[in-house]
């Protein structure tokens, strides 16, 4: 009869097996394997629990966001607070920086206490995204001298005058300022002709972010009186005169400095 290596081994173990000292042996080699699985199993869990309490920095929001609610008004009103929060805690998508929300509005309500997240705001290329819940995007027509057309630029900012005629003698009353340093959204482009060659006869349009408290106003000038745009440069440094009356140009009372700032 013919034996293989394999048969031989097999031998081995059995004989080994059927003595005392065999078994203690094959014992120990079985504790010493579970004891490893053990230690190995026990490591991996210490690992897990000690990255799931590794703390990370998420921003909360403090207050309600409403739904539409642009991104960069979260940031600048600053509608969250930050908070540190165990890493197994963190939402999926979590916002840790500010400016991930640049450019997007909110998609549903936000909830105070409740994290910001990718999937709750959305990219929007609209004017909304632009506004802070107290602002207002609105459109008036201007000729091009009064609206600067062909020298304003999107994102400039610029004082807002109206000079509201008198309906009996058609005189020019008070100039007043009406906004001061309103952005512009939208540049006027091109003028449109209402009649006649004269180009104060052509009218192009502006959009600017006005206050809501402003944006009435600033409607009822547009239709009963002129409206003037006076570029600001981005680094003003004095304040725009209110009121302009006959009285205060004929005392002297604006100066005037054609050299620089006054």
């Amino acid at each position: 009869m013919e034996f293989t290596g394999n048969n031989y081994a097999r031998n081995d173990w059995r004989k080994m097996l059927g003595t005392r000292k065999g078994t203690i042996i094959v014992a120990g080699i079985c504790a010493a394997l579970a004891a490893a699985i053990l230690i190995v199993a026990l490591n991996h869990y210490r690992e897990s629990v000690g990255s799931g309490n590794d703390q990370e920095t998420v921003l909360v929001a403090s207050g309600l966001i409403q739904k539409g609610t642009a991104g960069d008004a979260v940031a600048g009103e600053q509608l969250f607070q930050t908070k540190s929060v165990a890493a197994k805690q963190v939402s999926t998508g979590a916002i840790a920086d500010t400016a991930q929300l640049h450019g997007r509005v909110a998609v549903a309500d936000i909830y105070p206490g409740q994290q910001l997240t990718a999937a709750e705001f959305t990219t929007s290329s609209g004017l909304t995204s632009q506004l802070a819940p107290a602002q207002r995007a609105m459109t008036v027509a201007l000729d091009p001298s009064h609206g600067m057309i062909g020298q304003l630029q999107t994102g400039d900012h610029v004082d807002v005058y109206a000079d509201l005629e008198s309906s009996a003698s058609h005189t020019g009353g008070d100039v007043r300022l009406l906004v001061a340093n309103a952005q512009v959204l939208k540049a006027g482009t091109g003028a449109s002709g209402l009649g006649g060659g004269n180009s104060q006869n052509q009218q192009s349009s502006v959009t600017l972010n006005v206050s809501a408290a402003e944006a009435g106003g600033l409607a009822y000038a547009a239709d009963n009186g002129k409206i003037w745009l006076v570029l600001r440069p981005a680094n003003a440094s004095t304040s725009p005169v209110n009121t302009i009356t006959a009285q205060t140009l004929l005392s002297g009372g604006i100066p005037v400095n054609s050299g620089g700032s006054r």
